[in-house]
């Protein structure tokens, strides 16, 4: 007997708020397990303040950690998009209970 497997239903109770990152990125694999760190590139708040200058500076503000077969998902919804702009993508990725 076979059970299909889903999905669990995706609840944001929190609000978790978008976090804008715009500058360099990086990925660094560590066994099972995947890093993505984001920047966002800002002016150094105590040189703007202290001098008046804009020391822009790349402040990290992701971290997000994954198992890498959550970044095989990724990195396949990533190339599905690139490729199939303006195609509705369905999310990916997860475990299955």
């Amino acid at each position: 007997m076979s059970e299909t497997l889903k999905p669990p239903i995706v609840i944001d109770p929190q609000n978790v708020p978008e976090i804008m990152c715009d500058g360099q990125f990086n990925l660094s694999v560590s066994g099972p397990l995947a890093k993505l760190t984001f920047t966002q590139n800002r002016p150094d708040a105590t040189a703007l303040f202290r001098d008046g200058t804009m020391d822009i500076k790349g402040i990290v503000c992701a971290r997000i950690v994954l198992a890498t077969p959550n970044l095989v998902a990724l990195r396949d919804l990533l190339n599905r998009i690139v490729l199939d702009q303006g195609i509705p993508i369905p999310p990916a990725g997860g475990a299955k209970h």
